[in-house]
């Protein structure tokens, strides 16, 4: 009785054998294909790569610079060839020709201004006569001959001469006019007399005004 009490109480044997269970089925599947990426979401909807979004931001960026709202900073080159030109330009604007600054920085004796400025001619009533600083010579004299003056309409000659300054110390200044454009002589001596230049042959150039 004892045991078929025991064994009503407890409607199995203690001992009944469980069921076991493969360890396979316990352990989850690691096949390559359950190493893929994760699925991609709705069709159509492609997630950008990171190497597509870098350059799509490059590009991006070197639009902007090119329309010169980026910062980059502009290469030199560029700014040399600005700065070259603009130079250029500005030296274009002041261009003085080479003849006008030889005239201007060329060197003149205190004595050679007694020469320059515009004269009066007993010979020739009217006509130019002037003498100026010259670019190939010391002085430029200029004038015009009329039959025999200039002030009665006639016909006017104008001529062009080469002058040189005669400096000797103690003695007043002196200039060389080289006359052979006139059929005169190639060197005609003026001397300074303190108002105008006297010739050999006893005319003189009375000085009315300096340059």
């Amino acid at each position: 009785e004892g045991g078929d009490a025991h064994d009503g109480h407890l409607g199995k044997h203690p001992s009944a054998p469980m069921p076991i269970m493969s360890v396979s089925t316990l352990r989850p599947t690691l096949s390559p294909a359950g190493l893929r990426a994760p699925a991609a979401g709705p069709r159509g909807s492609k997630r950008p790569s990171a190497v597509a979004a870098r350059g799509s931001s490059t590009r991006n960026h070197k639009s902007v610079a090119a329309l010169g709202c980026g910062k980059s900073p502009v290469p030199p080159l560029v700014l040399q060839t600005l700065v070259a030109a603009t130079a250029f330009s500005l030296c274009a604007a002041l261009a003085v020709p080479d003849a006008a600054i030889a005239a201007l920085s060329k060197p003149l004796p205190g004595s050679a201004s007694v020469f320059v400025g515009e004269f009066s001619d007993p010979k020739h009533p009217g006509c130019l006569r002037s003498i100026g600083v010259g670019e190939d010579s010391a002085f430029d004299v200029k004038g015009t001959d009329g039959s025999p003056g200039c002030l009665n309409g006639e016909k006017q000659r104008p001529w062009s001469l080469k002058g040189d300054l005669v400096e000797i110390p103690s003695k007043a200044p002196e200039i060389l006019i080289d006359f052979t454009p006139k059929g005169g002589p190639k060197n005609l001596l003026g001397k300074w007399t303190g108002t105008g230049i006297l010739f050999p042959d006893g005319n003189e150039w009375k000085k009315l005004s300096a340059q």
